[in-house]
This record gives C-alpha cells, sequence and structure tokens, in this order.
C-alpha cells in the first residue's frame, strides 16, 4: 500500500465519521423536536400559517375563532373536550383579546405618537387579558368539579412546563 493510498483512506474515514456525526445530531434534533411538540400540542393551536385552507382569506390566527383553527382550536391537548362547555365565551374572549392587542399594535404605529391613546390601549388589554384568565380559571374549575381523577389529571397536564432543549 503506497503512502497517498494510505491517506486517502484515513481521510475516507475521518469523512464518514463526519458525516455519521452530523446525521446523528440532526436525527437527534428532529426526535426532540417532536417530543416538544407532542408534549406542546395543547399549547399550539391549529394549522400552521396564514391561509391554510383553499379560498379562504388570510388572517391572523388571533383573530380567527377556535372552529375557524384559530387560537383555542381543539387539538386533542390536556384540556380536550373538558372545557367545551365555555367554548362560545372563551372565543369570544379570545377575539375582544386580539381586538386589544390590534388596538396597542395600532397605538404604537400611529403617527403622531399620542402616550394617552397607548395607555388607554394597554389598560384595555390588560383588563380584556384578565376577564378571558378569570374566565379559563372557571372553566377549568368547573371542568374538574365535574370530571373524575382521570379528568383531572388531564387538566393537571396542561399545567406542567414541557422541558426546554438543551442548548
Amino acid at each position: 500500500m503506497t503512502p497517498l493510498s494510505k491517506r486517502l483512506i484515513v481521510a475516507l474515514v475521518i469523512s464518514v465519521a463526519v458525516n455519521l456525526l452530523a446525521g446523528g445530531i440532526l436525527v437527534g434534533l428532529a426526535i426532540q423536536r417532536s417530543r416538544l411538540h407532542g408534549e406542546r400540542a395543547h399549547v399550539t393551536a391549529g394549522p400552521r400559517g396564514r391561509g391554510h385552507e383553499a379560498g379562504r382569506e388570510a388572517a391572523p390566527r388571533a383573530e380567527r375563532g377556535p372552529r375557524e383553527g384559530g387560537r383555542g382550536a381543539r387539538r386533542g391537548g390536556p384540556f380536550g373536550g373538558l372545557i367545551a362547555g365555555h367554548r362560545d365565551e372563551v372565543a369570544a374572549r379570545q377575539r375582544a383579546a386580539a381586538a386589544a392587542r390590534t388596538a396597542v399594535r395600532d397605538s404604537l404605529t400611529h403617527e403622531p405618537f399620542d402616550r394617552a391613546a397607548l395607555e388607554r390601549a394597554l389598560s384595555d388589554l390588560r383588563t380584556e387579558t384578565a376577564t378571558t384568565q378569570t374566565l379559563l380559571h372557571k372553566a377549568i374549575a368547573d371542568a374538574a368539579e365535574q370530571g373524575d381523577a382521570a379528568a383531572r389529571a388531564k387538566l393537571a397536564r396542561g399545567f406542567e412546563r414541557p422541558t426546554p432543549p438543551p442548548l
């Protein structure tokens, strides 16, 4: 075996090792992302992107209701159908909160800047957020009261924080 062929064999072995390492890292990241997505399925809502349905006008997810694939869409997460009795109320509150966020965004981008308008919009957003949270807490308490131990355990899983991926 000539010295050149020995060097080529060593280079080939190193190249294969580096490629296997890179492939292993990519597969590991994909598996971890899949597990993280599964753990957070109750947090994410609806299909991704705007205008995902053919012929449907594109609208931000925050402005679509739960039946349109927006926030609050049922995805079979821990809360699942347990709080379905409050679905219409929650959807209305979420639309009101989305409108309040839009008002904040508009007041921030409006020229000339009006601090009083921004403070009013932020106050309205705070009120809407608190009202929505109160309604959700009531729905969760009602579901816990009416459900059995398994339903309460399912509700409890909704409050677990998934472990973040390592850096």
